[in-house]
């Protein structure tokens, strides 16, 4: 059914390809191709491989998008990659292209492919570059990200980097359990046991073997269960559990795939060598003998010299020791190219970490830099608006207190000496034009300049009725027991004390006398009590060093807040005197 499935999906594809006449058509069928590849890798395979002609014509977005499903799919069919320059051509145009989405997973398949070719230092450098494109620009692909971790502790693993592999292992478990990947989940858990078994950590490896065969046996998939179990079996025959091993190795052995062979005959055979039943483990040696692996045929040939030597066969032994000897010979060479490979990937990738951590480092460097100076910025303009509102605020409270000022001008210079002599000119100029007007015998006009100068006299009248009540209050002013107490002669032994009482009647006999001084003060500025002490004191022309006494500061104190009294009341920097003579005007 599953062949069925693959040529009806190929032929599906192909009437695609037929039909395929626009570069935007053919964007879309590599999409659908890609989409397939999970499903049939074997067959989008070939679809892919038969299109090579025709994908040439088109743009070379579309055509760096088919090399990479190209790579994809050999990957997918466990199609070993034999050389990288295809997959490094497709990373250069993605990283040119800033393409977020396909970037990530160039670099994954530029890992896949320098991990075929036994590169493991720049596998793993193309591993982390996929992170670190993925972490600075946010992109969340838990398959991807999945993938890249397992390939990283797996390379870990053989290259023998066991300190690096808890992190990457644990990340690509989290990975599957969001995204419910049981299957993985298996292998992670497998992956993870089998760190804690080179660690000698028993306990933990326990743990892990056992969950990921439970998790298999909830998926009812026999064969992944299976595989655990084979694994698990060869840690139990290294502790000695060997009858443990041997249930394990029964179960497993059921359905095993041809990669899982040699592994599983070497464990067969060294449970019956351990448990002396050297019959069934020269059977077991003699099935690894048939692999053409220089490390499964030293390692049966090593297992047969011993076991001929324990049966006293020396002359057989001997023999078979040095089959092993040639094997082994060949094998150091290799296993001493592999150490120094492994010493080299080791150096190289502690060194690629380093050089990573720097680049990070700086890069947070970078961004501190930039915060800390975008702050800088954001604060001193904050403080330039700030002052600049609050210098705006000044400006208009000084153009409020100015117009105040104005009105209160007006105000004083309505019954002030000043308008009664403009009135009185005023009317007798109105009186010449009111004679020439009789000449004239101008009626209206004679009516009119009238009526003006009836105005006149009446408001001249009303001036000199306030200015007789003010000098009549001021009088009464005169004649109060808090105005003899403040300008009785001086007494260098006597210092006058105003009692609540006294200040309450002064203010009172200064309202009267001066109706609208109190009423403009306020309306100016809110003052202290010390302060609208100060002022009335001032405008009944008290000295300022008797100011100070009885409001009890120092000459310098009382000259220091006259000039604050008066930066308040008008808006502008003056002397003490300046504040005087404004009070008094008021």
């Amino acid at each position: 059914m599953q062949r069925i499935a693959d040529y009806s999906i190929i032929l599906w594809i192909a009437v695609l390809l037929v039909s395929c006449h626009t570069d935007r058509r053919a964007e879309r069928l590599l999409q659908q191709a890609d989409s397939l590849l999970d499903v049939c890798p074997d067959s989008v395979r070939t679809v892919l491989y038969g299109w090579k002609d025709s994908i040439a014509g088109c743009p070379e977005r579309v055509r760096m998008y088919y090399n990479l499903l190209r790579i994809k799919a050999d990957d997918k069919a466990y199609v070993t990659h034999t050389s990288d320059s295809l997959i490094l051509s497709v990373v250069r145009y993605y990283r040119k292209r800033r393409d977020k989405t396909r970037l990530p997973e160039a670099l994954y398949y530029a890992g896949r492919t320098y991990s075929d070719l036994k590169d493991a230092p720049r596998a793993l450098e193309y591993y982390q570059r996929a992170i670190d494109v993925m972490e600075r620009e946010k992109l969340t692909d838990y398959n991807l990200s999945s993938r890249i971790y397992s390939q990283m502790g797996t390379l870990f693993f053989y290259q023998e980097l066991y300190d690096e592999m808890p992190g990457v292992l644990r990340k690509a478990y989290q990975c599957d359990l969001i995204l419910k990947d049981s299957a993985n989940l298996v292998f992670d858990l497998r992956d993870i046991g089998r760190y804690f078994a080179v660690a000698e950590r028993q306990d933990s490896a326990d743990w892990y073997y056992r969950r990921a065969i439970e998790m298999a046996q909830q998926m009812k998939d026999i064969e992944l269960r299976n595989m655990v179990y084979r694994e698990f079996a060869g840690f139990y025959i290294r502790l000695g559990k060997y009858s443990e091993a041997y249930e394990m190795l029964r179960i497993g052995g059921t359905t095993v795939d041809s990669i899982g062979l040699p592994p599983f005959y070497n464990n067969m055979a060294r449970y019956y060598y351990f448990t002396n039943q050297l019959d069934s483990a020269t059977y077991y040696y003699q099935k690894k003998l048939a692999f053409n692996s220089l490390l499964h045929q030293a390692g049966a040939y090593e297992g047969l010299a011993n076991i001929a030597h324990l049966q006293g066969n020396d002359f057989k032994a001997w023999h078979l020791l040095k089959q092993y000897i040639l094997y082994q010979d060949s094998l150091q060479q290799i296993i001493r190219t592999e150490a120094i490979h492994k010493i080299d990937a080791l150096y190289n990738y502690k060194k690629l970490a380093h050089e990573n951590s720097m680049l990070k480092n700086k890069s947070l460097q970078r961004r501190i830099l930039f915060f800390s100076s975008l702050s800088l910025t954001l604060f001193l303009l904050l403080i330039g608006v700030s002052m600049w509102q609050k210098y705006k605020r000044k400006e208009q409270n000084m153009l409020l207190q100015q117009e105040k000022l104005k009105r209160m001008q007006r105000e004083q210079y309505q019954f002030s000496q000043s308008q009664l002599a403009s009135n009185k000119k005023k009317i007798e100029e109105l009186a010449m034009q009111l004679y020439d007007a009789q000449k004239s015998n101008d009626e209206l006009r004679q009516h009119l300049l009238q009526t003006q100068k009836e105005l006149l006299e009446k408001e001249n009248l009303q001036i000199e009725a306030v200015q007789a009540f003010r000098a009549s209050s001021l009088a009464s002013l005169r004649q109060t027991k808090v105005w003899e107490k403040l300008h009785q002669p001086e007494d260098g032994n006597e210092t006058i004390r105003l009692t609540d009482a006294d200040w309450q009647e002064l203010t009172q006999a200064v309202d009267v006398a001066y109706p609208h001084f109190i009423r403009q003060l306020n309306e100016l500025c809110p003052l202290s009590e010390t302060e609208f002490q100060v002022c009335l004191l001032i405008k009944l022309n008290v000295p300022p060093v008797r100011i100070a006494a009885i409001v009890c500061r120092s000459k310098q104190g009382i000259s220091s807040l006259r000039e604050r009294l008066y930066k308040k009341l008008s808006g502008k920097k003056g002397k003490p005197k300046d504040c005087d003579s404004f009070i008094r005007n008021l």
